[in-house]
């Protein structure tokens, strides 16, 4: 049986990519939630730890644990991760904050702490970007889409240093499912449209466009080909896309002045 730890675990991505290993990993499935007791309770093959990835002194305790059951991991995910929506001018510094350390510095920890058994293993870490992580920067948007491409460098350069150990690292890039995040979105620009002082018929009309592309959202069952792919495969792709908007995609293509004039004309 080979071993895999999922931070992250009670996300509606993680839950859809758990149930799918179970029968071929024991899985060490951590979340700062304490529902994820709960949620995997009945699986035998599934060891849920409550942590907060962005306390390490949390991360070394479920280490320690862990280490008791196997020196050896094959496998690495860190689903956790929060959409934090509003204007860089606006949102006060600390939520910035908090969604560099959860997005970005809690998946360095991570993966730092459980490395030497990745290694051990010659397993596979998959980094969890998003479409964000290659996309401009939108209005509105900037603190997810900051940490994100932030996140594709972080994958790059491990994947390029660890290679050589025998460790694969693979980014997977999801555009929009029907998850908690999702929800979360929709909650935000209610608030956001209440709050602001500067900007809020463009927080009107982007509340609108971001509407559309949540109808557009596919169920998280649907990324689980995709997942199966980055870890069986014996020679995976580097970077995997699932459920992109082709609608960005164009958008990303052209000259940033062009971007700039359809932003303004939009907004």
């Amino acid at each position: 049986m080979k071993y895999a730890l999922i931070a992250g675990a009670c996300s509606g991505l993680a839950q859809a990519v758990i149930h799918s290993l179970k029968d071929d990993f024991i899985i060490f499935a951590i979340d700062i939630n304490p529902i994820i007791h709960n949620l995997y309770e009945k699986d035998d093959n599934i060891r849920a730890f409550i942590c907060d990835i962005t306390e390490p002194a949390q991360i070394k305790a479920v280490k320690m644990e862990i280490g008791k059951q196997t020196t050896s991991l094959d496998l690495l995910i860190n689903f956790a991760g929060i959409v934090e929506l509003g204007s860089l001018i606006e949102v006060p510094p600390a939520k910035f904050e908090r969604s560099v350390r959860i997005n970005v510095i809690a998946n360095y920890h991570v993966t730092h702490s459980f490395f030497p058994l990745i290694k051990n293993g010659k397993g596979r870490i998959i980094v969890i970007s998003s479409e964000y992580g290659k996309l401009l920067g939108l209005p509105f948007h900037s603190f997810y889409t900051i940490s994100k491409h932030a996140l594709e460098i972080y994958a790059d350069s491990l994947r390029r240093e660890v290679k050589g150990l025998g460790v694969r690292v693979i980014t997977i890039r999801p555009g929009s499912f029907k998850t908690e995040m999702v929800d979360s979105i929709e909650n935000q620009f209610k608030r956001l449209v209440d709050e602001t002082d500067l900007f809020k018929k463009p927080l009107m009309r982007m509340e609108k466009m971001m509407k559309g592309e949540i109808k557009n959202a596919a169920q998280p069952q649907k990324i689980i080909r995709t997942f199966h792919q980055a870890i069986y495969r014996k020679n995976p792709k580097i970077v995997y896309r699932i459920h992109n908007s082709l609608k960005m995609k164009l958008l990303n293509a052209l000259p940033p002045r062009l971007q700039d004039w359809i932003l303004a004309k939009f907004f």
